[in-house]
């Protein structure tokens, strides 16, 4: 029996976004550490748009006797 084998690295880019209600932004103005990152973990993202990427390695040829 006679195969081919490779290694694939595959990474998925994805550029979100979060839209601030006045009052979050108002509270991000604010500089509050603590405050952000309640925002940014509470908020919805949404996909703005991805881009996965593919990288191949080199392909090897194997028998078996």
């Amino acid at each position: 029996m006679a195969k081919l084998t490779r290694t694939v690295n595959y990474a998925n880019y994805r550029w979100e976004e979060y839209i601030l209600t006045d009052e979050q932004l108002a509270q991000w103005k604010t500089g509050d550490e603590d405050v952000r990152q309640d925002i940014i973990d509470d908020a919805d993202w949404d996909l703005v748009r991805d881009k996965p990427i593919d990288d191949y390695g080199d392909v090897e040829f194997q028998e078996n006797d």
